[in-house]
């Protein structure tokens, strides 16, 4: 990740104060379960201290208070894709349970989410992939159209080959079916959603594909752009 927004997340969250004990349901969290996560600074926890608090965070383990102090933490190890489980999704997704647009660390964490997406479009292959990255993005806010508008520029040829990997591997979009998304991590009912299958079905992403023919020349990615045009304007129900 992005060392500047890494650590502006962190000085974000510095005066977020340690929690005195994280509860959980006592039929999935043992009593002091929580020890483990509280006996040492917040960054020298890894992806092993923190996975069960991960998935559960909010929902059987924990309050928004809470994970508010966890946070930066969480979403840096996810983003590195750090957890084997749970997945990057998951743990981005804990961001659209809180109201986190109305904490005073908002412009950090859009700071931190938008490196995240441009760090996905700058390297080809690396993990998470887009499909993935994307997805999570979904989850954690209302509105993916910067990030949407940001790969419409195409103007690296990684940016080219996660379209076309996500074109590929995730689109679904044969004739006389619904467009849909693979990846059983995808909220269909959240806007952000709608709003990544209109960009690959209504035109914006064609129309980046179409304008990119312009600007790139080598044969490898201009085959590409073929095949993602291909993809996209192929007829749907």
């Amino acid at each position: 990740m992005d060392e500047r927004a890494v650590e502006g997340l962190y000085a974000a969250f510095a005066n977020v104060p340690r929690p005195k004990a994280v509860a959980g349901c006592p039929c999935c969290v043992a009593p002091d379960e929580d020890r483990a996560l509280l006996t040492r600074p917040l960054r020298e926890l890894g992806a092993a201290d923190l996975r069960r608090y991960a998935a559960k965070a909010m929902t059987t383990w924990g309050s928004e208070e809470e994970f508010r102090y966890f946070a930066p933490r969480l979403l840096e190890l996810a983003a590195d894709d750090a957890f084997n489980w749970p997945s990057v999704e998951v743990v981005f997704g804990k961001l659209g349970m809180v109201p986190w647009t109305e904490w005073p660390q908002r412009a950090a964490l859009e700071e931190f989410l938008a490196a995240f997406w441009s760090r996905t479009l700058a390297s080809h292959p690396s993990r998470p992939d887009a499909g993935t990255a994307l997805c999570a993005l979904t989850l954690a806010v209302s509105d993916v159209t910067p990030y949407l508008s940001e790969w419409e520029r195409l103007d690296t040829g990684a940016a080219v080959r996660r379209l076309h990997d996500f074109t590929a591997d995730v689109l679904i979009r044969r004739p006389g079916e619904r467009v849909r998304l693979t990846n059983a991590e995808w909220d269909v009912n959240v806007p952000a959603y709608r709003q990544v299958v209109a960009w690959l079905t209504e035109g914006p992403a064609l129309r980046a594909v179409q304008a990119a023919f312009e600007r790139l020349d080598d044969e490898p990615t201009l085959e590409l752009l073929l095949e993602i045009e291909y993809s996209l304007s192929s007829p749907v129900g």
